[in-house]
């Protein structure tokens, strides 16, 4: 019999057995119970209580082993809602974001300066990425959501999956959407990010200052542009191939302001323009580029407005090997 006051061996293992299990680090628990889950599925349940039922069939008499044999079975079915109640709680402590995020493999596409790249991802979805974009989604890809994270331009030729709405998310923005084509432009240097549907529906929302979402629906021909400074939206509807008719590899100034032609010009083909002169800063472009070199592109601007246009090529840093940009100058005539 135990005295009052006396600790049993199998006590001590216990507590034993509970402090070693609190000073396990996270990496150590995620091990273990991966361990156990294989060890689950490595039990032949059947052949083992056949071996136990055996042994218990040659110690005891008939009554006795109906009993035990009784027991066997609530304690295995006991065990298994318990085991799974363990796991659940493990899964729903701090482990099942770290879980989580290491069960995925991130896929990162990205189109560098001067270069358009189309990509087609798990689901059937068409992308084509702009030139100085970046693309990122986790792998498996097809869930409860379909998503990635956009930095630059994108066109979308999304699948549709009414099980798996796909998600566009950019900086502190989403569009969702099921199935449709569309494009975003959300450049981290632009002060506007900008949403072309040309087909479908999309759902485009935001934090505003007060961090509330603000919610907007866009409908077919419809473009949106966000000001990123004042989170001001503004919508209407017109027509898209300026906004959406470079994937195609045609370039379409339609009244476009020279700041915004050299900020294309210089994504586009991979070099770094100046304009020299206040004057021509406000100065605005109408026309169409279509599969045009660099150097056809700048002799037609200069030849059909009152600006000048100097080209110098890049130059090789001695140092370090490397090519620097080339310049285009623009300057009044």
């Amino acid at each position: 019999m135990q005295e009052r006051g006396e600790i049993k061996d199998s006590d001590k293992s216990y507590s034993k057995f509970f402090n070693y299990r609190k000073n396990l680090s996270e990496d150590e628990r995620i091990r273990e119970a991966g361990a156990l889950l294989n060890e689950i599925k490595r039990v032949d349940v059947d052949s083992a209580y056949n071996k136990v039922k055996y042994k218990i069939d040659k110690q005891y008499s008939i009554s006795v082993n109906k009993t035990l044999t009784w027991i066997t079975r609530i304690a295995a079915i006991l065990a298994i809602p318990l085991l799974l109640l363990n796991i659940w709680n493990f899964m729903k402590s701090g482990d099942k974001k770290f879980l989580a995020e290491n069960n995925f493999t991130l896929q990162e596409i990205t189109s560098p300066i001067g270069i358009r790249t189309h990509v087609i991802l798990p689901d059937g979805s068409d992308i084509w990425l702009n030139a100085g974009s970046k693309m990122s989604y986790k792998i498996p890809f097809v869930r409860e959501t379909r998503k990635i994270n956009l930095i630059g331009e994108a066109f979308l030729n999304v699948t549709k999956n009414k099980l798996s709405p796909f998600i566009v998310k950019t900086e502190n923005t989403q569009v969702k959407v099921l199935g449709t084509k569309f494009n975003v432009k959300s450049y981290p240097e632009d002060n506007n990010i900008e949403i072309s549907l040309t087909e479908g529906s999309v759902m485009f929302y935001f934090r505003n200052k007060q961090g509330r979402k603000v919610y907007t629906k866009l409908k077919p021909n419809q473009h949106l542009v966000l000001n990123k400074i004042n989170k001001k939206v503004t919508v209407r509807n017109e027509k898209l191939s300026k906004y959406i008719s470079w994937h195609k590899n045609i370039l379409i100034f339609d009244d476009t302001p020279i700041q915004e032609v050299a900020k294309t010009l210089e994504r586009w083909y991979g070099v770094k323009v100046v304009i020299t002169d206040e004057e021509i800063r406000n100065y605005k472009f109408t026309t169409v580029f279509e599969n045009e070199p660099l150097s056809r592109v700048l002799e037609l601007l200069e030849l059909t407005s009152p600006i000048s246009i100097k080209y110098n090529n890049g130059k090789v840093n001695t140092k370090t090997n490397k090519l620097s940009k080339s310049i285009v100058t623009i300057s009044k005539k």
